[in-house]
């Protein structure tokens, strides 16, 4: 017997693989996808303060509400309201989220208003859009709001309170709060050149006095007590009548801003 090994016919391997029949290849059923469907409504006191730009909001509850911001299309959540704090972590849809620390009925610091300016600028670069909340929506949210209309729209601190209380009533519930409001409009000003980071500066930005333009009458008294003869105290007296006493108040208000 021979030893040579059998090979195979090549070119009937390749007659057999031409007028084979194709396989078709097994098609597999493609499981469709379920989008899921979620429930969104608003949290309380929700408005937009500008349209595209900026929310605001009171304290985002539940995950609907953090799902309502999203479809509105809120990108970055701030949250200044340490004691509420929004369930972020149980929200599956893509949401941004900061949070500064700021006590309830409390001014916020310069720091605290730079920070927040600092993400809305670059929101405004990357084309996102903002939400501020913080338990109710009112002073510390308001607050922010009318340091943001002093650095963007550049008003006054009285106009920028006064368009917040229109658009969102109750806003800067506080005297601290308008007064860092007037704060922070003089540091952009280059008024203060060493500016304060505490809450509240020393600084008086109202300086009234009020001033009565009798002030002989008081000088007078101080006499009537060190005089010892009675004629002249009689004189004084003839005089105090006859002369035309003015109730007159002058008061000099000096307006800082």
């Amino acid at each position: 017997m021979s030893s040579v090994p059998k090979r195979t016919n090549v070119k009937l391997a390749r007659l057999f693989y031409k007028y084979s029949e194709p396989k078709t290849p097994e098609v597999v059923p493609e499981t469709p996808v379920e989008k899921k469907e979620y429930d969104a409504y608003p949290p309380y006191n929700f408005s937009w303060f500008i349209e595209g730009k900026i929310a605001a909001m009171g304290w985002p509850q539940t995950v609907e509400n953090l799902n309502y911001l999203v479809d509105v299309g809120v990108n970055h959540l701030i949250t200044l309201s340490p004691e509420r704090r929004p369930p972020i972590l149980e929200c599956e849809k893509k949401l941004k989220w900061t949070e500064i620390r700021l006590k309830e009925f409390g001014a916020p610091t310069l720091k605290q208003i730079i920070k927040f300016i600092e993400i809305c600028e670059r929101a405004e670069l990357r084309g996102e859009v903002v939400g501020v909340h913080c338990r109710h929506g009112r002073g510390r949210t308001g607050t922010m709001l009318a340091c943001y209309l002093v650095h963007y729209k550049n008003m006054a601190p009285e106009r920028a309170v006064l368009t917040v209380r229109v658009q969102r009533p109750g806003s800067c519930e506080t005297y601290e709060q308008e007064k860092m409001v007037c704060h922070y409009h003089d540091c952009l000003r280059g008024t203060i050149e060493k500016p304060d980071y505490r809450l509240v500066e020393d600084k008086l930005y109202f300086d009234c006095s009020m001033k009565h333009i009798d002030e002989d009458e008081n000088q007078d008294g101080e006499q009537d007590g060190d005089e010892k003869d009675g004629e002249k105290k009689t004189d004084e007296k003839e005089k105090k009548k006859e002369r035309k006493k003015s109730k007159a108040m002058v008061i000099n208000h000096h307006i800082y801003f």
